[in-house]
């Protein structure tokens, strides 16, 4: 019986971390189309909306805590439910990291910037994208080859963010600050989803990701 409230306390678990996601994704969605277009209002609804992703990152902490507490998890479980803490943890750091890139767009439209999206930030925001999508993805299946694809995609942020650094060398002062702070944000966020990928690999193999020959 212990097993199956466990099992089903499990199941809400990742529901609400599920949810999480959808609210990230949104607010990271939200953050590059205020970059776009120059949205104060939508800028300003993915700082608003910040503090309910913070509230759910505490709530899911709780609830982790009473899990341990409750059914005291061994093992493998136990690190499952630990790597909950830290899935929501670098959700709700990937959610700071969108509100940074909606401050800029406050700081540009205040300072009048003549500020355009370039094609390259664009590229980073869909590779980052996918990378989120499909982290959640691998840890709902457990899929290890999947994790392994995601942590080798990091390199591709990275590329990208030399390519803005070099490129934005020939812009204005403001605008070649603006896209390397933005371009930085976007590789921390492959940072956080990296951190995560590595987490749920040693818990599956017992490995380090770079270690793995798949």
């Amino acid at each position: 019986m212990e097993t199956l409230h466990f099992e089903r306390e499990y199941a809400l678990l990742k529901a609400d971390i599920s949810k999480m996601l959808s609210f990230v994704s949104k607010s990271f969605e939200s953050s590059i189309d205020s970059l776009e277009f120059l949205d104060v209002n939508l800028a300003n609804k993915v700082i608003e909306d910040d503090d309910a992703i913070d509230l759910l990152n505490r709530e899911i902490e709780e609830k982790i805590y009473e899990i341990i507490a409750r059914y005291n998890p061994k093992a493998k479980d136990l690190r499952y439910v630990i790597t909950m803490i830290k899935f929501s943890n670098n959700l709700e750091r990937i959610a700071d990291l969108s509100c940074n890139i909606a401050e800029k767009v406050l700081d540009v439209t205040k300072k009048g910037i003549k500020y355009r999206i370039i094609k390259e930030i664009k590229e980073m925001f869909g590779v980052a994208l996918k990378m989120l999508h499909d982290t959640f993805l691998a840890f709902s299946t457990k899929d290890v080859k999947l994790l392994k694809k995601i942590w080798e995609r990091d390199k591709e942020l990275d590329r990208i963010e030399i390519e803005i650094r070099e490129k934005s060398k020939l812009e204005e002062k403001d605008i070649m600050i603006t896209n390397i702070l933005i371009a930085r944000d976007l590789e921390r966020i492959g940072d956080h989803l990296n951190n995560l990928c590595e987490e749920i690999v040693y818990i599956e193999t017992g490995k380090e990701l770079k270690e793995l020959d798949i």
